[in-house]
């Protein structure tokens, strides 16, 4: 779509159906963001570094955009100005700002021999992050004179954007009448001390994918199973310890790419996402029995057809007359309040696996990784992302709490099944 300004029509999109939450529970202390980057082997060239962002920005329509509020909705506006690149100092992920940075819902930072790129959600997902990162990566190895390809995930800067990478793919799918609730009870946090604003603690950890693989196909899961079942067992054992009288049910939040069941090739957001857990007022589990029910839990849930029917009942919301004629002050009241009654309380800590990635042909003598990360939660939680380069399984926890309780009794269990870990960490205390 498009808007008069000046003497040239802008273009403008309306917010994709997940999108429409993030702008509502914003503020100056969170707003939902991830980080996804290239680590290389050679320093990075910030003046050549700014050359790739302006080419790339080009194929990327709808990440070249600001944040505008309408009477009903927000929605996206084409941006003129130039996004520019940052040196990555400070802690990553912090707030977005929607009248600084020429109103970019993106940031491109540079550290060393690694280039960032910051999402506000609104935007994309995990999926479109990284098809960014791997196209402005490709770009500044071809500006460099490094025989690099656009492929396995890198979009050719030659082609024109075509319209399904900006369309709103959920009004795409097919969507069933039947409607699933998503309503749950309160699940268990870890003790927690808060961090002072604007702070995210970060710990990474790489592990042998291979030996992951093989000890997850011992008892039957997959490597995203596996992990969970991992994370639930550490949350299990942490509340049997902490309060073993007053239990709570313990899940963990998993995203689900909508892509897998449905070619739409939208970079915009396409994701859901689904809360396997074990309810320890039932009894005592073991590791095995925690795996099993993930496993169960996640094979009866990740599919096009359930998925589909609590896609539905968030598209019904946005196409119901009433909640469509709401001015949009009154919406983000409403939307906020039930964020903050809900959103994180409903989860004791959401695992995102993009799983396994494809380097670009050539990209492997240049490239050495690529990197995912969650911003920092609404709630003061651990979180953990990951994604696997060639046989690196690359784990990243992230906090605005204290304790490294989670990421450190995952970690010491994977190392007690006999699989090394090698951590790394931006705490000076660690």
């Amino acid at each position: 779509m498009e808007v008069e300004s000046g003497l040239r029509r802008k273009r403008w999109f309306k917010l994709d159906n997940a999108a429409k939450l993030y702008p509502a529970v914003s503020n100056d202390h969170w707003s939902s963001a991830f980080r996804v980057s290239a680590e290389l082997y050679e320093p990075i060239d910030p003046d050549r570094l700014q050359k790739a962002v302006n080419h790339v920005l080009k194929r990327f329509p709808s990440m070249k955009v600001r944040m505008r509020a309408g009477l009903f909705w927000y929605y996206l506006e084409e941006i003129d100005a130039p996004l520019l690149v940052r040196p990555d100092v400070g802690h990553p992920c912090m707030p977005f700002n929607f009248k600084k940075d020429n109103g970019y819902l993106l940031r491109v930072f540079y550290f060393r021999n690694r280039i960032s790129a910051e999402f506000f959600h609104s935007l994309t997902d995990g999926s479109g992050g990284l098809v960014f990162i791997k196209t402005l990566a490709v770009e500044y190895l071809r500006l460099g004179g490094r025989k690099v390809e656009f492929d396995h995930g890198a979009l050719s800067l030659r082609d024109a954007p075509p319209e399904e990478e900006t369309q709103d793919a959920f009004l795409k799918m097919p969507l069933p009448k039947v409607r699933i609730s998503r309503k749950e009870s309160a699940a268990y946090h870890f003790p927690a001390t808060p961090e002072i604003p604007h702070t995210l603690r970060i710990i990474a950890a790489s592990i042998a994918c291979d030996q992951v693989l093989a000890k997850a196909k011992s008892i039957g899961a997959t490597v995203t199973e596996y992990l969970v079942g991992v994370m639930l067992w550490a949350a299990y054992r942490e509340q049997e310890n902490e309060n073993p009288r007053k239990k709570l049910p313990v899940r963990v939040s998993v995203p689900v790419n909508m892509r897998a069941f449905y070619p739409i090739p939208t970079l915009r957001n396409f994701s859901t996402f689904v809360n396997p857990g074990i309810d320890p007022r039932l009894g005592k589990y073991t590791f095995e029995e925690i795996v099993r029910e993930v496993r169960g839990y996640m094979r009866y849930m990740v599919n096009p057809k359930l998925l589909s029917a609590t896609i539905a009942t968030n598209v019904a919301d946005e196409k119901n007359l009433l909640i469509r004629l709401v001015p949009l002050r009154i919406k983000n009241l409403v939307i906020s309040g039930i964020f903050r009654q809900a959103g994180d309380k409903l989860v004791t800590s959401t695992l995102s696996n993009l799983g396994r990635t494809e380097m670009p042909t050539g990209a492997e003598k240049f490239i050495r990784r690529f990197e995912f990360q969650l911003g920092v939660p609404s709630a003061p939680l651990c979180n953990c992302s990951s994604i696997t380069n060639g046989n690196e399984l690359r784990l990243v926890f992230s906090s605005n709490i204290r304790e490294t309780t989670l990421p450190r009794d995952m970690l010491r269990f994977l190392v007690e099944q006999g699989i090394p870990v090698e951590v790394e960490s931006n705490l000076e205390d660690e």
